[in-house]
């Protein structure tokens, strides 16, 4: 088979089984094959079909910059990088079209799914994260403009039907919702304008159209609203005079001002809202719309030079609101905060955690501002103080160990009005049981494809670590995802790949507060008699059979004789079975193999031959039978031995001495390795003396 008729094979498997259409997602960017595969992607691609301005699907010849047609079977990865950039951009411009004539439906669709591969793709092919951030940032934003605008369509309805039945103040909270979608959608169509410069840095790219399209529709809409604005509010201003610009918490800002129309008539004896910074202050206006208040700085920032303040009209009001700003000179001061309970004392893996405390300015609580929780520097999230109850109850993440902990409380300022504080208390962390679960299935020769779950409490735990192994071999390290799952596909060694393998998924991350746990699972690849031979080989084979049969007639007559009985103990693991075979590698070996690579600085492989020798010798007291996990295997004889307790502590150290050895990161010391080999003696010795178990 050609290179080319394999990558041509490879691109089609490809494209049946990820097609790309305007509602779905697409081929993955690194399925795009090699570099030289990149023109025959770019081909079939360009066939793909996008909707039209009636919702149904036609060839996409609607991109202006380049015509993918022009793409032929030379075509290199340039060209590739160069057709997909067109594509993002070709998909921008349409949806910005449609977004203008009003159709913003259809404009969706446009920065819908199929943006959304493509970019995968791109961001795959070209290695560029600037521009693939640009394309990315520009689908948020003009898919955020183009909903907006469809809410802005639809409100604009209700708000004139409420103004055709006479519902005045129905019309104006209406009213006031679509100057907040208004303000909204003015905002985004700056920044749409501003990732298109960004992509257009690209001599290859003009969205100046689509830029001009965005534009209008902004104007469009923000003309409607001053309609809106004029037919049902009355604009106002407001003004605000202090009697000092140096201000703290502990010296506020004391200030006093008028709100009026624009025409100069007072909003007279009416309780009015002022947001100050990011604090919300209600006052009162006399007959002359004046009014006072007091302003404790908090938040913000050192370096502030003024502070904001704002009318904000109630929903219902007739009145719009209005802003201006006051010159300050912040002091920072230091506060106070004390932990005064934590429910509950011992906690686990998902429970909510409920923190009591008191954060004051000398004998001046501060309410409504959040602190920080954390257990050993991991953070729970934020908890809130009004009118001195608290307010919010974190969950403790997996990704705190078990035991003793600080519970830590912070206001995490900095050169802020506020100085930073913190108090912590002692928090026990429970450990819990997780359940994982795994399943694979054979896709290759020697490729295997993975997946599994890991949960507690009722739900998948994210961000956790799943190493998958065969035959003592790690295949790959996973990371669980937000809903617990994981998946790879990973490729078997060569010498394992054969018959049914056992498969274990292994968590045992000291670093969290899970118990260590493993699942397996099993995956059958052919064995040699399964591949298809030629006539010959089978012939070859069966003469080669045949010939060891004989052989092994003749061997089973020698040693149906009588075997010599030992005497030494130590000769008893090199002595016949009852069958009268020898052991292929008896316990006696592999522990002075063991040693051996004990004192060549091998002590991973020492544990290993350890592990093998206590096996083999375990095995046959037991009879045991099947595949079974090294913790399966231990379980195993721990119910079956006369006196658990005693008589398992080895091997619990031989079995964790071998888990760490051929699984862990890290593997062992010498120092480790040379306790294993003694309890490894001790179990070969005691299997020896004591015989078979009975069942």
């Amino acid at each position: 088979m050609t290179n080319a008729v394999g990558r041509t094979l490879v691109l089609a498997l490809l494209l049946v089984c990820f097609p790309l259409s305007a509602t779905g997602g697409g081929i993955a960017a690194a399925s795009a094959g090699s570099v030289d595969d990149g023109s025959a992607l770019a081909s079939v691609a360009a066939q793909q079909e996008s909707p039209d301005a009636d919702g149904d699907t036609a060839d996409n010849d609607t991109v202006r910059h380049r015509n993918p047609d022009e793409y032929d079977e030379g075509a290199d990865q340039a060209e590739l990088e160069r057709w997909l950039s067109d594509k993002l951009s070709g998909q921008l411009e349409e949806g910005a079209i449609q977004l203008s004539e009003g159709e913003a439906d259809l404009a969706s669709q446009f920065v819908g799914d199929e943006y959304s591969a493509r970019l995968e793709q791109y961001a795959e092919v070209t290695g560029d994260a600037e521009r693939a951030e640009s394309f990315d940032q520009a689908q948020n934003e003009q898919k955020r403009m183009t909903e907006a605008v469809s809410e802005y369509e639809k409100t604009k309805e209700e708000y004139e039907a409420a103004r055709e039945a006479g519902d005045e103040e129905r019309a104006r909270e209406l009213a006031r919702e679509l100057e907040s979608l208004a303000e909204g959608i003015g905002n985004s169509s700056q920044n749409v304008q501003d990732h298109y410069d960004a992509i257009s840095n690209d001599s290859d790219i003009d969205l100046t159209d689509a830029a001009e399209e965005i534009e209008d529709v902004n104007e469009e809409v923000q003309t409607e609203q001053a309609a809106v604005r004029e037919e049902s509010f009355v604009e106002t201003e407001l003004s605000i005079e202090a009697t000092s610009e140096y201000i703290s918490f502990t010296d506020p800002l004391d200030a006093s001002g008028t709100i009026e129309t624009e025409d100069g008539t007072p909003i007279a004896n009416e309780e009015i809202r002022l947001k100050v910074g990011n604090q919300e202050i209600r006052t009162e206006t006399d007959e002359s719309g004046w009014f006072d208040f007091e302003y404790r700085p908090i938040s913000v920032p050192l370096s502030a030079d003024s502070v904001t303040v704002e009318y904000v009209p109630e929903n219902e009001s007739a009145y719009l609101g209005s802003e201006t700003s006051v010159p300050v000179d912040i002091e920072q001061v230091e506060p106070t905060i004390a932990i005064d309970d934590v429910e509950p004392a011992t906690v686990a893996y998902g429970d909510r955690v409920a923190v009591d405390y008191d954060l004051r300015v000398g004998d001046e609580r501060v309410d409504d501002v959040p602190v920080v929780a954390s257990i050993d520097g991991t953070p729970l999230g934020l908890f809130g103080s009004s009118n001195g109850s608290t307010t919010g109850n974190p969950t403790v993440p997996a990704d705190v160990p078990s035991g003793e902990h600080d519970l830590r409380i912070s206001l995490p300022f900095e050169d802020r009005a506020l100085a930073s504080v913190a108090d912590s208390t002692t928090v026990t962390v429970a450990e819990t049981e997780p359940e994982l679960s795994v399943s694979a299935s054979s896709t290759g020769e020697r490729e295997v494809t993975v997946n599994g779950t890991l949960e507690a409490t009722g739900g998948g735990v994210e961000g956790q670590s799943v190493r998958l192994v065969a035959d003592g071999t790690v295949l790959e390290t996973v990371s669980t995802d937000a809903d617990g799952a994981f998946g790879a596909s990973v490729t078997v060694p060569e010498e394992t790949a054969t018959g049914e393998v056992q498969l274990v998924a292994v968590h045992d991350d000291e670093g969290t507060n899970l118990a260590r746990t493993e699942a397996t699972t099993t995956v059958t690849f052919p064995t040699a008699a399964d591949s298809l031979l030629p006539t010959w080989a089978w012939l070859a084979l069966g003469l080669f059979v045949a010939a060891v049969g004989a052989g092994g007639y003749w061997y089973r007559n020698r040693a149906s004789e009588p075997a010599p009985v030992p005497t030494d103990p130590d000769e008893v693991d090199d002595a016949p079975t009852a069958a009268g075979t020898p052991d292929p590698v008896s316990s006696r070996t592999l522990l002075s193999r063991a040693s051996d690579q004990l004192s060549s600085g091998n002590p991973n492989d020492a544990v290993r031959d350890c592990y093998a020798a206590v096996r083999q010798s375990l095995e046959s007291r037991f009879a045991a039978s099947g595949p079974l996990t090294h913790w399966e295997f231990y379980r195993r004889y721990s119910d079956r031995s006369a006196d658990a307790e005693t008589e398992s502590a080895p091997l619990r150290d031989v079995t964790e001495g071998y888990e760490r050895a051929a699984f862990g990161p890290d593997g062992v010391s010498e120092r480790e390795a040379e306790a294993v080999l003694e309890r490894a003696r001790e179990l070969c010795s005691e299997a020896t003396r004591t015989g078979p178990a009975d069942d």
